[in-house]
């Protein structure tokens, strides 16, 4: 863990989910208690959950966008 304190002086933006998660792990019975706490400090560390949703987002933006265009040109050919 790094020192807790953020580039411009203040605390790290993910210093609270490690503190949380530094919590539960002094009071849990097992390591096993805190993977939600873990996963929200390392979701915050490196945003893998965000890039893989933005990801989906962008690739079903596509498909809707070939299938619109694919939707025009056929459509207007009957009418």
């Amino acid at each position: 863990m790094a020192s807790g304190f953020g580039l411009r002086g203040g605390i790290s933006r993910c210093y609270p989910f490690y503190a949380e998660f530094e919590q539960c792990l002094k009071q849990a019975d097992s390591r096993l208690d805190c993977v939600p706490q873990r996963e929200d400090y390392f979701e915050c560390l490196h945003h893998k959950k965000e890039h893989s949703r933005i990801r989906r987002i962008h690739e079903q933006m596509e498909i809707n966008a070939k299938a619109e265009s694919k939707k025009k040109e056929g459509g207007s050919e009957g009418h």
